[in-house]
């Protein structure tokens, strides 16, 4: 008697164990409106920069603390080592087509923080590769970003990986500029 309870109670158990893991108390996730449509949108920025300047999207974020989005992400890989000229040029061009993108969408209007967007709401990551896909080292520029109206273009520390050995920074207004220089 005492082993068939053992038993019954391991059954119990094990039951239990396998509706927790297979679902039975899965809660689904449902983004809200203003998420599906900057997901959407981000979707479609990532496909037309993808086309236009030949680099991969490889991620994407949203800052929406709250509710009303802040800021959005773009990343990309290079598919071929670029110069910090040719980076500051895609910096620029990257960023202002998703600018475009989210100000021209009158759907998402609604759910930004700031009407329009302007380029510090934008964020722009470029993973600069050589043609093996492999990343860059010092001396030449790994990432370079742009984020809240400010470039970035940093170096990876040829002894250790994991650091940066050398970062440069420039407004958005100088990066113009200096395209504007021949």
């Amino acid at each position: 008697m005492v082993e068939r309870k053992i038993m019954l109670r391991s059954f119990i158990a094990s039951v239990l164990t396998l509706l927790i893991f297979t679902g039975f108390t899965k809660q689904e996730y449902h983004p809200s409106k203003g998420g599906q449509l900057v997901n959407s949108l981000l979707a479609k920025a990532a496909k037309i920069i993808k086309d236009k300047y030949k680099v991969n999207p490889c991620g994407v974020g949203v800052a929406m603390p709250g509710g009303p989005i802040q800021e959005v992400t773009l990343c990309f890989d290079t598919k071929f080592p670029y110069t910090k000229e040719q980076l500051r040029e895609l910096l620029i061009n990257t960023s202002v087509e998703l600018l475009r993108q989210v100000n021209e969408n009158k759907e998402i209007q609604e759910y930004l923080k700031e009407r329009p967007f302007t380029i510090k709401n934008i964020e722009i990551i470029i993973y600069n590769h050589d043609e093996n896909g492999f990343g860059l080292k010092d001396p030449q520029i790994s990432v370079a970003n742009i984020s809240q109206g400010v470039l970035n273009y940093s170096t990876i520390d040829p002894e250790d990986s994991f650091k940066y050995k050398n970062e440069y920074e420039e407004s958005y207004e100088e990066a113009l500029k200096a395209l504007s220089t021949p």
